[in-house]
Formats: C-alpha cells, structure tokens, sequence
C-alpha cells in the first residue's frame, strides 16, 4: 500500500484507473521526460555530500552543481533497460502515443540519494499535473519551496506513470518557478523520469496541502503602486533641483 499526502493508491492499478479519465489533447509540457537538470550526488564522481538545508529554495544557487538530461538512471547508455512496462496513462500528457525513454540520460549509481533541481516558466499562475517514474522512491520534492505532503516511498521498478499529483495553480509563479526533489535508492537499478503539464482535468491526488507560496511582488516587472509613487516625487525634486540651478 502507497500512501501519497492524504490519498491512498492500492497498487499500481489505481493509477491505471485515474489515467482513463485523462483528455484525448495534447498538454502544454513545461518539463519533459529529457530536460535537463541541475544535480548532485548520483554517483561517486558527482557526490559532494550534503548540500546547504535551502537546496530546495526558490533562489538557491545551484550554479555549481552538475548538469545532466534526465532520465537518471544506473544504466545510462540504456535507461529502459531500468524502467518497468509502461502503464495505461503513458500518453495521457501528450494526447497521442507517447515518445520513448530517451535513448540516453544520466548516471545515478546505487545506492546514491541525489538532489536534483530544474527551473520552468509559465506566463501566468496556471494548474499543473505531474507524472513520476521511480525506482525506488523521492525522499523530499518541493514547488517554490513548498514541500509535497509525502514521499513517494515505492519499491520495484519505476513506470510511466505510476504516480501522478495535481498542482493549484496558487503554487505556481507567473515567469520563473522551482522544482526540487532528492531522489533515494533501496538497491539494485535505478530509474527516474518526470513530465510536468497542464492540467490534465482528472481528479488526481494533491501534490501538497501546504499552504501556497508568498508571491514575488513583482512576477511581471511591473512597478507596485506604492513604488511608482516614490519615483513621481524622485522625479519632481530632481526637477526642482534643476530649475534652482
């Protein structure tokens, strides 16, 4: 038995059930299953032990971590090979059949629990859904700083996809927002993809029941009201100043 925040899923057949319900269009994909990351500790090569506790911050510097495309993965020359078959909503956020595993992706060596991080933009405050693949689960993962209401804690391999989280728009920025999660292995292969989309309309389990992220005060470059006024009164004294010279 799976618990996800609030909601529990029996198994994988549940997922299954809530992927009928899915559309027949093609979502708007703000972070398909080959984006790249920024990433730490999947393997001796990238382990730099334990990053600052705000690694999950909106803000966070994370310039000096590794870059690598997703999927992550302990076969990466071959990541399907880490990966189950796939389950009845694999095309659901993209209306059509579904583009393969990458070919491809990033090293995540056992028994290795990295930090992975990615930036998307969206032109207002909009509803997402995320699909995940695992194998074995998410220790922590984060929107803007706000943390999921639970773990994906799964054991076996991971399929497209086994669990899916509806996201309110109240979590989401206009322009820049943050996802971040750490990854944790249990042994044996790993395997780790992720689309983030539109909504995609079906009643899926919340991915957080924490309260919404503060808004940046200015998402669109807009001056506040109370700023523009204090520009008005710079400009009128610098005006003044000049016709006193």
């Amino acid at each position: 038995m799976k618990y996800l925040g609030r909601y529990k899923v029996a198994g994988l057949a549940a997922v299954s059930v809530l992927a009928l319900q899915g559309p027949a269009h093609a979502l708007a994909i703000y972070v398909d299953q080959d984006a790249t990351w920024r990433y730490i500790n999947a393997s001796a090569a990238t382990d730099v032990g334990a990053p600052a506790a705000n690694w999950y911050a909106v803000g966070f510097d994370d310039s000096n971590w590794f870059s690598g495309a997703a999927p992550f993965s302990s076969n990466p020359g071959n990541p399907a090979s880490t990966f189950g078959a796939d389950l009845a909503n694999v095309n659901t956020p993209y209306g059509g059949p579904a583009p393969a595993i990458p070919g491809s992706g990033t090293l995540w060596s056992v028994p290795y629990d990295p930090y992975l991080r990615i930036t998307f933009d969206l032109a207002a405050q909009t509803d997402l859904t995320v699909w995940l693949a695992v194998d074995n689960g998410i220790n922590a993962m984060y929107l803007n700083g706000v943390q999921a209401t639970g773990a994906v804690n799964a054991e076996g391999q991971g399929f497209r996809w086994e669990h899916v989280f509806d996201i309110d728009a109240d979590y989401t920025f206009a322009g820049t927002n943050t996802f971040a999660l750490q990854l944790e292995d249990h042994g044996g292969a790993t395997a780790f993809a992720l689309v983030i989309s539109s909504d995609d309309t079906a009643q899926n389990p919340v991915f957080t029941d924490n309260d919404p992220p503060e808004q940046p005060e200015d998402p669109n470059g807009v001056p506040e009201p109370a700023t523009l006024a204090l520009f008005g009164l710079g400009v009128a004294a610098a005006l003044m100043r000049r016709r006193r010279a």
